[in-house]
């Protein structure tokens, strides 16, 4: 768009110098065409000598207008309490508006949201639920290895009785969830 429009510029510039250029070499040509016709030069000045021998006409006598300065006085208070009480109204109307805005922009700052705050509002959550999760971490922890303990001290007797019922019952609790993991259970139910 911006190249088209360029372009008739461009165009339009050189159509512009084109038709002064031909104005120009008219009126050149006029010019002397005109000169070279007229050789009698004494015929364009006028001789003011002749009229030196005249006496000059009598001048009129003009009367002058008297200036009424109380009249233009009282037109000039007038007019400057005119502009005053304009200029006033103007400048009242001018506080209005400045005051309409300054409302305005108070209670539009509850209408929009502050991005910043959101974002910092949500870096707050964010820490709060790490730091929940790091407590409910380390409170499974300690009950796994309470359980962890409680389950090595258990196959540790189980061991010691020899007994072949006890060795496959550690063995399988082993297998389902050995020392020192936590299992994790998901709750469905709200």
């Amino acid at each position: 768009m911006s190249k088209k429009f360029g372009k008739f510029l461009l165009f339009s510039a050189l159509a512009g110098a084109a038709a002064y250029g031909a104005y120009t070499y008219m009126q050149k040509k006029e010019q002397t065409a005109s000169a070279a016709g007229h050789d009698d030069a004494d015929d364009d000045f006028d001789d003011f000598s002749e009229d030196l021998d005249e006496e000059p006409a009598q001048a009129k006598t003009r009367s002058y207008v008297s200036l009424n300065l109380d009249k233009a006085e009282a037109i000039a208070t007038e007019a400057f309490h005119k502009a005053k009480e304009v200029i006033t109204d103007s400048v009242n109307q001018v506080r209005e508006t400045v005051k309409s805005v300054t409302e305005g922009q108070c209670s539009s700052e509850t209408n929009f949201t502050d991005l910043t705050a959101l974002q910092k509002e949500t870096e707050a959550q964010a820490e709060q639920s790490a730091s929940d999760n790091a407590q409910d971490t380390a409170s499974a922890s300690a009950q796994t290895t309470d359980a962890a303990d409680a389950d090595s001290q258990q196959s540790a007797e189980e061991n010691a009785k020899g007994t072949a019922a006890g060795e496959e019952s550690s063995d399988s609790e082993k297998k389902t969830a050995p020392a020192g993991q936590v299992e994790e259970f998901f709750d469905d139910t709200p």
